[in-house]
């Protein structure tokens, strides 16, 4: 594994003002070593050890240029997922990286990182999103509609009534769900909907902001 392969100086022929060329190969052992990192960083995977991927993902590195290694791709990991990074950022991203003086992206590095973004973007933001809920989920919603046929009140009889069922969770998790049922006529239905339409809205105002 030469020096100029990892970054660690620029690439023969590579400008660094330049945008990643797409068309620039694809380092295979650098790919194997973005999705092991993202594994162990993101997803837990504890097992993907230090000397594995020094070792028979990257063929036997020395340890000190390893480390720079790890140092350089966690960081720019942790800035694609911190920002849910889209390809127009990244694009911009990786051209401020290939204009470094030093360490400077090389265009086939540059290829490499789009390619692990394009396929695992969206497992990593699924991933963090998860990590970030740490109370019961809405998993299931039923509902029935009743029709009374005994009532104290005469003015109850035959009037229609709605059974709702909350299940309630956390994801994968062996914890039995809870059951929330509750009863509502149709002022209280019109009223559940309203808020139901607030938090919609405030939602969508969210996510385009």
């Amino acid at each position: 594994m030469t020096q100029s392969a990892w970054g660690c100086g620029r690439g023969r022929g590579t400008t660094p003002a330049k945008m990643a060329d797409t068309t620039a190969v694809v380092d295979k052992a650098l790919l194997g070593f973005l999705n092991g990192i993202c594994k162990r960083q993101f997803f837990g995977e504890e097992d993907i050890s230090d000397e594995f991927l020094r070792e028979d993902v990257l063929g036997g590195m020395a340890e000190e240029e390893y480390a720079a290694l790890l140092k350089r791709y966690a960081s720019i990991l942790n800035s694609l997922a911190s920002t849910d990074m889209d390809f127009n950022q990244l694009s911009a991203f990786l051209q401020s990286q290939m204009k470094k003086r030093q360490g400077a992206l090389t265009e086939s590095e540059a290829a490499t990182v789009t390619r692990f973004w394009k396929s695992q973007k969206t497992k990593v933001h699924e991933q963090l999103v998860k990590k970030s809920v740490w109370g019961d989920r809405l998993k299931q919603v039923s509902w029935r509609v009743d029709v009374k046929t005994k009532s104290r009140h005469i003015d109850q009889i035959n009037t229609p009534t709605g059974i709702i069922e909350l299940q309630l969770g956390k994801e994968d998790s062996e914890k039995p769900e809870e059951v929330v049922r509750f009863e509502v006529d149709e002022r209280k239905l019109g009223e559940l909907l309203s808020q139901i339409q607030d938090i919609e809205q405030a939602l969508q105002t969210h996510s385009q902001s």
